[in-house]
């Protein structure tokens, strides 16, 4: 299987290091709803003391922020180019492309768990909402559970995708950027109303859906736009400068690494000790810092000479990232129907895994693996030829 997406061998630069990370996002994905279940911690139990490291298993939350950083990286880099008086985007193959690449799993996906789930003929219909993303509304948000889980995401994505576009306009002229700058302040102030708990909600439900919409992960998708920005006008630049430093080269960007992924666990440390629906609620510009902290992580991969770069981007990692939205929409029916049964209503406890875990989680990820090249060979595949094809 080639580590290039059928979908992306086009005009568009393919980043290996993406691809990479990619597979670290929906390991720790992977991880964080197998800890749910192993440990009985599912984001619930409060004062839970990890230390940096295992926090990335039990926070593996922060994976799918990750995936927006990644997402809007890739995504910006054509719309920052016509900014700057490069080649148009034409819309309507960017959208063509985006509905190419997410709706034919994401809709299989749906079907096959309204009719898992049914009862009665009618009860099919419960997955009608899901099909336009309507599923982050609180009306709809909870027909397919717990199978829909992971969907939520795929919502926020495509509120970003919608609002994407119109970078051009807001950085293209200089009218422009004092609307966006205008637009920004606006923003930021209403955001900060949010989180001072001044713009009030209807209920804890709508909070929720404010702070997992585009609106409340706006800094993490800013983030990998902001590194797009950066790496576009000055990657270049950046790679010779880290490559004539020799500090640089001598161990500085592994140490610069290191202290980032020191600095995600111990904030994830704390979400998961203070736990993750409350910090939603009470603490959620934690998300702000998650953000950068990403962003300075892919940046250091694509510029800086960084010796454990190996251990992050490599062939395994770039085939897991080949298979990350396949395996995304297909885990959590395969941890749900094969571990439900083994710890609830009778959770493990947090003292360790006894190697029967161990085997039985290693079974489950083989499992999954195989499902999602299977769903990825047929059903993503073809629909990424196509989406190749476009603007050809």
């Amino acid at each position: 299987m080639s580590l290039v997406p059928s979908g992306d061998r086009g005009p568009q630069r393919y980043f290996p290091e993406v691809e990479s990370l990619r597979g670290v996002a929906i390991a720790l994905v992977f991880l964080y709803h197998v800890a749910g279940f192993v440990d009985g911690t599912r984001g619930q139990r409060l004062g839970l003391v990890v230390s940096p490291l295992r926090a990335f298993v039990h926070g593996g939350q922060t994976g799918v922020s990750l995936f927006f950083v990644l997402s809007a990286f890739l995504l910006s880099l054509p719309f920052l180019a016509e900014s700057a008086g490069n080649v148009r985007v034409n819309r309507r193959r960017y959208y063509e492309r985006r509905a190419l690449r997410i709706l034919p799993l994401y809709w299989t996906a749906v079907m096959a768990t309204s009719v898992a789930q049914a009862h009665r003929a009618t009860d099919v219909l419960r997955g009608a909402p899901y099909l336009f993303f309507l599923n982050s509304l609180p009306a709809f948000n909870r027909t397919l559970a717990p199978l829909n889980a992971p969907w939520w995401s795929l919502a926020t994505e495509v509120q970003f995708y919608l609002l994407l576009p119109l970078l051009p306009s807001a950085l293209g002229s200089r009218r422009g950027r004092c609307a966006a700058a205008v637009g920004f302040l606006g923003y930021v102030a209403v955001y900060v109303a949010f989180l001072r708990g001044a713009l009030v909600a209807e209920s804890i439900e709508w909070r929720i859906v404010l702070a997992h919409s585009v609106f409340g992960r706006a800094p993490v998708f800013a983030a990998g736009i902001l590194v797009a920005g950066l790496f576009h006008r000055f990657g270049d630049r950046m790679q010779r400068w880290c490559s004539q430093q020799p500090l640089v080269r001598a161990g500085g960007a592994d140490a610069m690494f290191l202290a980032l992924l020191v600095g995600l666990g111990c904030l994830l440390r704390q979400v998961v000790f203070h736990g993750y629906w409350e910090m939603e609620l009470a603490a959620q510009a934690w998300h702000v810092l998650e953000g950068v902290l990403w962003g300075a992580v892919l940046l250091l991969l694509l510029v800086a000479p960084v010796r454990i770069k190996p251990l992050f981007a490599n062939r395994p990692l770039a085939m897991i990232g080949l298979l990350s939205y396949s395996i995304y929409l297909v885990h959590v029916p395969l941890l749900y129907l094969s571990l439900k049964p083994l710890y609830f209503p009778e959770p493990g406890t947090f003292a360790g895994w006894h190697w029967a875990d161990v085997a039985r989680i290693a079974a489950l990820a083989a499992a999954c693996l195989a499902v999602s090249t299977m769903t990825y060979r047929v059903i993503e595949r073809p629909f990424l030829v196509r989406k190749a094809q476009i603007g050809r």
